[in-house]
């Protein structure tokens, strides 16, 4: 099945600024797409359109066939319940405690999880972020609040997962278990999508590689076994 077909699209900001230029490609269920290319190719600006933070200035895109143009915003935020969103800047309550952030993810999921608690602490366990719980998340680093936002996207159980730089203050090896993470979810049947210029995760070989330069797509390489 066809999760997203994106043809010609295309993003301008006013009055001459064009950040996407003509973009097209499908991402299908159950792959793992990264996109890749320089800073202020289009990466962030391209993962907005797909969660419609942005709309195109022209061209269109389709989830499950369905074309955004005739969707609104209701659509978009039954949509979203069922995505799990990784923003380059968490987004997270910082007078909140870790758990507090993530339990408010769940609420708003509609998700039905038994044993709430139990629930977020072994996910906090698996990023060695439990004994943070209880903290609030201004008192974390970048790299762990970056952890406590990951987490927050996956314990939904989400079919599609939209990544934006998800590992920028990590070091290689939690960048690793990371990736290992976002390819069980794939292996599972759902669908990744993920935006980096990391060259640790471009060595890992782990999805199909999407590259972006000045607004433009010009490589699509497949890579994943």
């Amino acid at each position: 099945m066809e999760i997203f077909v994106i043809e010609k699209v295309t993003k301008v900001y006013n009055p001459y600024f064009k950040v996407l230029d003509e973009v097209s490609f499908i991402v299908k269920e159950g792959d793992f797409l990264i996109l890749t290319g320089p800073t202020g190719a289009g990466k962030t600006t391209l993962l907005k359109l797909l969660y419609r933070e942005e709309k195109p200035t022209d061209g269109e895109i389709f989830y499950k066939n369905f074309p955004y143009s005739k969707l609104n915003k209701r659509h978009f935020l039954h949509l979203r319940r069922n995505w799990g969103i990784i923003f380059q800047d968490y987004k997270l309550i910082p007078d909140l405690t870790v758990f507090e952030n993530i339990k408010i993810s769940l609420i708003l999921s509609q998700k039905k999880v038994p044993k709430i608690k139990f629930h977020i602490l072994n996910y906090l366990e698996r990023f060695n972020l439990a004994a943070k719980a209880f903290k609030k998340v201004k008192e974390l680093s970048g790299g762990e609040q970056q952890k406590v936002g990951i987490v927050r996207a996956i314990i939904r159980d989400p079919e599609l997962l939209i990544a934006d730089e998800p590992t920028g203050n990590l070091d290689p090896e939690s960048i690793r278990e990371i990736i290992k993470i976002f390819q069980e979810y794939q292996q599972a049947g759902k669908t990744v999508i993920l935006a980096t210029h990391d060259p640790v995760i471009l060595q890992l070989n782990a999805g199909k590689i999407l590259r972006l330069e000045q607004g433009r797509l010009v490589g699509n390489v497949q890579t994943s076994c």
